[in-house]
């Protein structure tokens, strides 16, 4: 069998935050003074998500840079007051940089309402992803229905600071094994209210790194939509690949590396220490789908999507 790259061979490697708010909502940080934050911690891409307003920051994109234009829309349950009831929080990646307004919708709290307005966000060139579904009180009634996503939020900073509850593995399996077919992202959704080093600072814990050509607009964007990235809170992978029926992965050190399936049939290697770089896993039994997950032994993780058996033939 030839070998099938999941993450692909050619390409760098681009670490972004997906999920950031500035002065132009809610955020503490002007745009500029984040973009100064984030490359100081080597991050590449930004995607300012401001809430409901649209704002292209191209001014900003440099060699080393990349500002994605983007919002985050909400529709929050009417029948309870706030902090109580539960709410849609949906990130959309505009594919035109210079884009500022987002599509017609109605913010009503009812899938119907929140496919609509996805359906048209992706008809008119964004990448729709659902977010924080815990912080967000919603349950697979909730999500389940939702079609044509890009992305799902499996771990979100600014909520895991917050709420303890930034993690969204649990929906995210649901929701797959449902059959959806976004990618997960892990995000900060940071609104950067305490200063960088104190322990409440919402920068710099979630990360999704995108293999592209080149750190240009349209080259990030084609990554995005062929869905070469995995989400991560630390661990890095390097390379992964499917060949002779066994998935092959290289990654920073780790304590316990998974191959996730969409039943129990986990290929699993534990470490008693930051020691494990390569693997080669298998799964004996019938699949529909894989994933990987590699942690290290601080618990942080890197998470692909999954990958359908499909993609692992020739």
């Amino acid at each position: 069998m030839s070998r099938i790259y999941l993450l692909p061979k050619e390409g760098q490697f681009y670490k972004a935050n997906l999920h950031c708010h500035s002065t132009c909502s809610d955020g503490r940080l002007t745009p500029e003074q984040l973009k100064r934050a984030y490359k100081a911690h080597g991050y590449q891409i930004l995607a300012y998500s401001d809430h409901n307003v649209l704002t292209p920051h191209k001014e900003l994109a440099d060699s080393e840079f990349l500002p994605l234009t983007a919002i985050e829309i909400d529709a929050t349950s009417p029948d309870q007051p706030w902090p109580y009831p539960p709410t849609y929080h949906l990130n959309f990646f505009s594919k035109d940089p210079n884009r500022t307004q987002f599509v017609p919708f109605e913010r009503s709290y009812d899938p119907k309402a929140i496919n609509r307005m996805i359906c048209s966000a992706n008809e008119a060139g964004f990448l729709s992803q659902y977010n924080h579904p815990a912080w967000s009180y919603q349950d697979s009634r909730d999500f389940l229905p939702l079609e044509g996503l890009w992305g799902f939020e499996v771990y979100n900073h600014g909520c895991e600071l917050e709420m303890s509850n930034g993690y969204g593995l649990n929906e995210y399996e649901q929701y797959v094994r449902a059959g959806g077919r976004g990618v997960c992202v892990a995000t900060d959704d940071n609104h950067n209210g305490f200063p960088f080093g104190n322990p409440r600072s919402d920068s710099f814990g979630g990360f999704t790194m995108i293999k592209a050509s080149a750190l240009t607009y349209e080259a990030v964007i084609t990554a995005m939509e062929q869905k070469n990235l995995y989400a991560s809170t630390g661990p890095q992978i390097t390379e992964l690949y499917w060949e002779d029926d066994a998935l092959h992965l290289s990654c920073s050190p780790c304590a316990r590396l998974y191959l996730h399936t969409d039943h129990r049939g986990t290929d699993t290697i534990l470490s008693n220490g930051n020691n494990l770089t390569q693997a080669v896993m298998r799964c004996n039994d019938p699949f529909a789908f894989i994933r990987v997950e590699c942690v290290d032994s601080a618990g942080k993780r890197a998470l692909t999507r999954c990958y359908y058996k499909e993609e692992l033939e020739d």
